[in-house]
């Protein structure tokens, strides 16, 4: 019996590109050019870029490196890529995840940003202690910033959560920024997760 929901491969993906009349092409035993590939933000081309990574290595290094370069779309594009790419395959990000928080303070792309809190959301623990601390210091910050994107808020709440699971120490920190900057946000949901968040970090032991 023929697995009905099993990944296409890359040459099925160009099939099917082909009769949507998106082509793509490239050199016989070239590593494929993603910054030539993602030509477009549709699930098609995503997911084709996703099967066509797989679990190359290099590959995944490319999507890292466009997504850092912060030159949107293709930041963002790729960005989307990795994490799809990383959510079949966790090996993959786990060399980059020490980067990757270091890189958080630069963010200048909300959809990037909300990405790789995505991704993070999955991989809240970093072994560098230096990156953790910048990582949550990174956070507390954006949770009190109203010019972040409500996914961006809501993503760094969860994380903040899980690593306040690891180091009970900081969770009357977090709750207290909570509470001084839920007031002031706008969005009813987030209001409504934050004090939720606030209930669990000061009950749990």
């Amino acid at each position: 019996m023929t697995a009905t929901n099993a990944p296409l491969n890359p040459a099925q993906w160009t099939q099917i590109l082909s009769r949507a009349n998106i082509i793509i092409t490239f050199a016989p035993m070239q590593k494929p050019d993603f910054s030539s590939i993602l030509s477009d933000s549709s699930r098609a081309m995503i997911d084709y870029a996703v099967a066509m990574v797989g679990t190359d290595t290099e590959l995944f290094r490319q999507l890292m490196d466009l997504a850092y370069g912060q030159k949107p779309p293709l930041c963002m594009r790729a960005a989307r890529v990795a994490d799809l790419s990383c959510e079949r395959h966790p090996e993959l990000i786990e060399p980059y995840l020490t980067d990757m928080v270091r890189q958080l303070p630069k963010l200048k792309d909300m959809a990037v940003k909300r990405v790789f809190l995505h991704i993070l959301i999955r991989h809240s623990w970093v072994e560098d202690e230096e990156a953790l601390c910048l990582m949550v210091d990174t956070l507390l910050l954006w949770i009190r910033d109203d010019n972040q994107a409500i996914a961006v808020r809501s993503y760094a709440l969860t994380i903040l959560e899980h690593i306040a699971q690891v180091i009970p120490e900081l969770k009357r920190e977090i709750a207290m920024v909570l509470e001084e900057a839920l007031p002031f946000w706008d969005s009813t949901a987030l209001q409504t997760l934050g004090k939720k968040t606030i209930k669990r970090l000061m009950t749990c032991k």
